[in-house]
């Protein structure tokens, strides 16, 4: 289970009070700057932030004491990752950029940010930076299934430890329709609710589910997650949770399915639904 990535970094200088008029027009220049070239471990001169309004209005809500979670939330930005730089007094473009190379690099500087806000008023400048929140389409479901499918049996054939058990290689998965549709009803459930849970709204289990989509099971396990936005991140997290990780790894079953479902009126945004299955 994913929540938003939030960082926060706070820069005060006391005894200040004006921003220069050059610092309110090119903090933008100074950040790519350091982002693109002097920085250490700087990014390259094709990763720089683009700036963004909605940013810009978080940026703004920032200034005026919101935390970054509820400012992106009023200014309309979902934000899959996001962090902010807050400096108070005056300070001129030379002055910024040595407070945010002695002190912001790691931010200015993370590959995952690629969008920027920055709001300035005469006494203080705030920054937001941020990754939008960008879903597979609904209409990708089939490439992403396989890519896990890819994934998952991967990690099936190799050697693995999940929490205190090892586990050897066992032998691929395959896709099955019937836990599909197993899958698809929960991820839709888990959606509608906004929760992660393995416990249905009418109180079905995974079996229960299996056996409604027409599956005739042997043994059935499953996987959910929810804020994943991509088949690599999900299945990392499903093997780096022990019980996710054991059921990945289940000599048991052969045939897997996989589903996710958009719901951006939850707070997680994505929810996921793995089942596993062998047949009878």
């Amino acid at each position: 289970m994913k929540f938003q990535r939030i960082f926060l970094a706070l820069a005060v200088l006391s005894g200040c009070v004006a921003l220069s008029n050059s610092a309110r027009g090119d903090a933008l220049n100074v950040i790519n700057t350091l982002r693109t070239k002097d920085c250490a471990g700087h990014l390259g001169k094709d990763k720089k932030l683009h700036s963004d309004a909605k940013l810009a209005a978080a940026a703004k809500h920032v200034d005026n004491g919101l935390a970054v979670r509820d400012a992106l939330k009023r200014a309309g930005y979902r934000a899959d990752q996001s962090a902010v730089i807050h400096i108070g007094g005056t300070i001129d473009d030379a002055a910024l950029q040595r407070m945010l190379a002695k002190n912001h690099c790691a931010t200015l500087t993370d590959a995952g940010l690629v969008e920027v806000g920055v709001f300035t008023t005469s006494r203080s400048i705030a920054m937001v930076f941020a990754a939008p929140f960008a879903p597979p389409a609904p209409a990708d479901a089939p490439q992403v299934a396989k890519r896990v499918l890819q994934l998952v049996n991967e990690a099936r054939g190799k050697p693995r430890r999940c929490g205190r058990e090892q586990f050897k290689a066992v032998p691929p998965l395959t896709l099955n329709k019937q836990l599909l549709g197993a899958a698809t009803a929960h991820a839709n459930d888990l959606a509608k609710r906004g929760v992660v849970s393995h416990d249905g709204a009418d109180g079905s289990t995974p079996g229960d589910r299996a056996t409604r989509a027409g599956y005739a099971w042997k043994s059935v396990g499953e996987n959910v997650a929810a804020g994943q936005l991509s088949a690599e991140e999900v299945v990392a997290g499903w093997l780096s949770s022990p019980g996710h990780c054991v059921n990945i790894m289940d000599a048991d079953f052969t045939q897997m399915a996989v589903a996710y479902v958009i719901n951006t009126k939850q707070e997680m945004g994505i929810y996921w639904a793995q089942a596993f299955g062998r047949p009878r």
